[in-house]
């Protein structure tokens, strides 16, 4: 008998050509519009989100859609959803194709939770009977509880993500988009969403996800397509997109280089701190380490008392922050970052954040209290 060859894989996305343009206008009243035709200057000029992008993805693919920010990751993704459509080029696909482009995506604000499931799950291609079957997965997923029976406008972007997400991986789907929702969620949610992720990958599912988390889609991806102002430069293997990603002359430059430890830790998501604004510096408090300040955030390093093994974690955006800095940063009193917070405001629990020289404690009620290390609490 002669030997056969197992067919390859049949593409359930297929991007051919396609281009997207968007006008930018440079004049915002009628008053502007008239000087700029009187010095004539352009009224608007064309930005090429997507560019004569061309790819395909094969059934059972994991891929992870990278780039900068304005590179055309999010236009891209919502040109395969069917939400805009190509100037130019092609696009096919097959199977259901369940979409979490955005935050709340679909969800309306004056309806309940529960109310929203339903909407959600209708508009991507479930019945009501499924939707029943499936509903009390979706709720013990979300950890939404109580809430369900709530308006979602009262949610925070954290039960968005949480409910969004968990509608979106309990339908019946043949390939799913993820756009950046994962970076909503708490640590703890965020670990079961990639654990979700895999079990749908081992079941053969095709993933399409966008993320600047470099960690993230090294566990859930295979290959990654590199867009830089709307063009592909990279398509290939995961580690290979990762760094040309890193090395990518659109990059912002700057004076001061992330290095070493600290470097190890940004990397795996430079969008949440920024660009550095300043070299490494050593800490000048009582636990000796080093630190480095960029625009959105600090990295902190060290070695914590009576271990060996160095630890390396950063603070971004948030109350934390604001309070941190205000009380002297890595050179004050509260030391080093030992600890990304943790607790939920939504269950009405603390959140709590460790340092080298305490546990700083943050409720609705009283804001944030610092307590050091055998002391008593300081505001």
């Amino acid at each position: 008998m002669p030997r056969t060859s197992n067919p390859a894989p049949k593409p359930v996305i297929a991007f051919e050509g396609v281009s997207k343009t968007f006008k930018i206008k440079h004049a915002h009243s009628f008053k502007q519009a008239f000087i700029s035709k009187i010095k004539r200057k352009e009224l608007s000029t064309d930005f090429h989100a997507v560019d004569n992008v061309s790819f395909q993805v094969p059934e059972g693919q994991s891929v992870a859609l990278m780039g900068r920010n304005g590179s055309g990751k999010s236009t891209t993704l919502k040109l395969l959803s069917g939400v805009m459509e190509p100037e130019s080029g092609w696009i096919r696909t097959r199977g259901r194709i369940a979409g979490l482009l955005e935050v709340g995506a679909g969800f309306h604000p004056d309806l309940t939770g529960r109310e929203n499931v339903y909407l959600n799950a209708a508009i991507l291609g479930m019945s009501k009977e499924e939707t029943d079957d499936r509903f009390d997965e979706i709720l013990a997923f979300s950890e939404i509880g109580d809430f369900i029976d709530t308006e979602v406008k009262r949610y925070s972007s954290g039960m968005y993500a949480r409910l969004g997400f968990s509608v979106a991986v309990h339908t019946e789907l043949d390939t799913l988009l993820v756009d950046e929702v994962l970076s909503v969620g708490d640590a703890e949610f965020r670990k079961k969403c990639e654990q979700r992720m895999l079990e749908l990958q081992a079941q053969g599912k095709t993933m399409f996800i966008v993320s600047h988390n470099a960690n993230q889609v090294k566990k859930l991806c295979e290959r990654g397509i590199v867009l830089s102002q709307g063009k592909v430069i990279f398509d290939g293997p995961i580690d290979e997109a990762i760094v040309r990603l890193q090395s990518n002359p659109d990059a912002v430059e700057t004076a001061f280089p992330v290095t070493g430890v600290i470097y190890d830790y940004y990397s795996a998501d430079p969008e949440r701190f920024g660009a550095p604004l300043g070299p490494q510096q050593e800490a000048r408090g009582a636990t000796p380490g080093i630190y480095q300040e960029f625009e959105l955030g600090v990295i902190t390093s060290y070695v914590p008392e009576g271990r060996e093994e160095t630890l390396t974690s950063g603070l971004s955006r948030g109350h934390f922050l604001a309070v941190y800095q205000r009380n002297g940063g890595p050179n004050g009193d509260w030391g080093l970052i030992h600890s990304q917070p943790s607790g939920k405001l939504e269950d009405y629990e603390s959140r709590t954040m460790e340092y080298s020289n305490g546990t700083a404690v943050f409720t609705l009620d009283t804001g944030i209290h610092f307590h050091p290390r055998g002391g008593s609490p300081a505001v």
